[in-house]
């Protein structure tokens, strides 16, 4: 009996230890959103957790359009069709048909959503595109920021070239 209870509070007290270590995180806030001149159009950056950085670029976007985005959704996948893992990205789009940026951090290993936000798992199965390699695949359809916060246990980091 002795044993059971040990082994229990043990157990326990990691779910705990483990939920204590876990951080949060969000896609960056489009006033974050830093904009370089690069040739064609713009690259992205914004500042992200543990001193890392959001990045994310356009070859079709003007000058004027980092003014008029706005996110628009996020989504995680354990595989990017890059081959990068734990991979997060956030959608801004702009007033202008080509305006708009995808903003990536990379790697978020334990990457789970936060309780109460908009995270949904999508099929597996009859995965295309960019989802093609990911075991796992998660969409937030917010236009919220908050609404996608999620949480992870360790920023891995980058892969290179990122």
């Amino acid at each position: 009996m002795m044993r059971k209870t040990l082994t229990a509070s043990a157990v326990l007290l990691s779910v705990f230890t483990a939920n204590a270590m876990a951080a949060t995180a969000m896609c960056p806030a489009t006033a974050s959103i830093e904009q370089k001149k690069e040739e064609p159009g713009y690259s992205y950056s914004a500042p992200g957790p543990n001193g890392r950085v959001w990045v994310g670029e356009n070859p079709y976007t003007d000058e004027g359009d980092l003014k008029t985005f706005v996110f628009d959704g996020a989504f995680y996948r354990t595989v990017s069709s890059e081959g990068n893992m734990d991979v997060v990205s956030c959608d801004y789009v702009g007033d202008d048909l080509y305006a708009g940026a995808r903003m990536t951090l990379y790697s978020f290993r334990e990457w789970a959503p936060v309780k109460g936000t908009k995270w949904e798992a999508q099929p597996t199965a009859e995965k295309t595109g960019t989802f093609n390699k990911a075991n796992s695949v998660e969409l937030c359809n917010s236009k919220l920021e908050k609404e996608c916060a999620f949480n992870y246990r360790v920023l891995a980091m980058p892969p290179a070239g990122h």
